[in-house]
């Protein structure tokens, strides 16, 4: 019971060096660790030498993959083919809703990084249906482009669970059998959602654009996917089914696409922000090794089995964590690494794992969330007015995935 007291403690610790003041998520995570672990009764060089291996496992598993898709996102931002691309969706689907969520659905994945996806689809939904009309349109774009990120592998938010606790998974690739179609269906939830608030506006959108080559523009996002399928379907080449590996070959793409200008600037503001997305995931991980390197699991699992089904344990650790640290793939890493050292954890099957997990980082989108304060600007709406639209949708999104793994989880037979 002690080491839940101390976590209970570091959660408010974290919740408000991050609201408060402000600080560095990678400086409160790796304070927030020294802490616990002193606390916790462990020797200080043993205890530097577990956040030294956490954060390295994290760099290991996430940095060329961020890297990649942060460089991506903003050569195509300074080459101006994210209009194209947004161009091409809205000539499809017809509707603003409909563009916005399925341009942040989409943008998200190849990106890696939702906060991306959002900054680069916001200022062309503001030109596609004006800056004042634009504030509904900001929190569909934001709500989609979390729904993919959380839910479909290789996300950053889902690598770690897999590496984490399901490192004997054959064929990680093949959860997203389950995991796609259960986020296709939550942003058709959303978009009859956003169709309800907006009155269902029904027009083409059309984006004032320079002509761009849609195959250039196209390219850098397709390729990623592109060769990981060819991958997984031709033995000789199956080292494309890496993640890492194909990403980097979209990196290479986009560099010979967008031209010398943007490809230049695009990798020089994309190395600086990677590398600050990086730092905040090492901070994760050596956050959750602390954890996990400790008797908080074992505690944890023994407070919680005799009040409830163990089943929800990785989604109320999940939306505790996200409460605290406000990031999705902190909430996500350190919920693996607690259940990966809980040795009577049940077994629970892998995609209904991953839901529970997903659906709790979608729970306390809140105040310690950057990307909250990142909507917040974009709109420019009042605090309760980003709550009410983009906290409450997004946590009664979280609910949904939640019991769409309770329910995986029964007609698996693991109940």
């Amino acid at each position: 019971m002690n080491s839940i007291l101390i976590f209970g403690g570091i959660l408010v610790y974290i919740l408000i060096l991050t609201v408060r003041f402000r600080i560095s998520p990678f400086i409160t995570l790796i304070s927030a660790a020294f802490i616990y672990g002193i606390l916790d009764g462990n020797d200080p060089v043993v205890l530097y030498l577990g956040i030294v291996s956490g954060a390295a496992k994290i760099f290991q598993v996430l940095a060329i993959m961020v890297f990649c898709g942060v460089c991506i996102a903003h050569m195509l931002r300074r080459s101006g083919y994210i209009d194209t691309i947004v161009d091409d969706i809205s000539r499809f689907m017809k509707s603003p809703e409909n563009t916005a969520g399925i341009g942040g659905w989409i943008l998200s994945l190849p990106l890696m990084c939702c906060n991306t996806a959002f900054v680069l689809i916001a200022p062309v939904i503001e030109q596609t249906v004006g800056k004042k009309s634009a504030s509904p349109y900001l929190y569909i774009a934001a709500i989609a482009s979390i729904i993919s990120f959380v839910l479909i592998y290789p996300s950053p938010a889902v690598v770690p669970v897999m590496v984490t606790l399901l490192p004997s998974l054959a064929d990680p690739w093949a959860l997203d059998l389950v995991l796609i179609p259960v986020a296709v269906i939550m942003l058709v939830l959303l978009l009859l959602y956003a169709r309800k608030k907006t009155g269902g506006l029904e027009s083409e959108v059309r984006i004032p654009l320079k002509k761009h080559s849609r195959v250039k523009a196209w390219a850098p996002v397709i390729t990623p996917f592109l060769l990981a399928g060819l991958g997984l379907l031709i033995p000789a080449i199956s080292f494309f089914s890496i993640i890492s590996i194909a990403l980097f070959c979209g990196l290479l793409v986009a560099m010979v696409s967008v031209g010398k200008e943007a490809r230049d600037i695009g990798i020089h503001d994309g190395t600086k922000y990677a590398g600050l997305i990086m730092f905040d995931l090492c901070g994760a991980g050596a956050f959750g090794a602390v954890i996990a390197a400790g008797s908080f699991p074992q505690e944890i699992y023994w407070f919680v089995s005799g009040s409830i089904p163990a089943l929800f344990l990785p989604f109320i650790l999940a939306a505790a964590l996200q409460a605290a640290s406000g990031s999705r793939v902190v909430s996500a890493a350190t919920t693996a690494e607690i259940l990966a050292k809980a040795s009577d954890f049940p077994d629970i099957q892998p995609a209904a794992l991953v839901l529970m997990i997903a659906g709790g980082s979608c729970m306390v989108s809140f105040v310690s969330d950057p990307y909250f304060w990142l909507v917040k600007r974009f709109t420019g709406d009042e605090t309760t007015g980003v709550i009410n639209n983009y906290t409450l949708p997004l946590a009664g999104i979280g609910l949904i995935i939640g019991f769409s793994g309770v329910i995986i989880q029964i007609l698996s037979g693991y109940l």
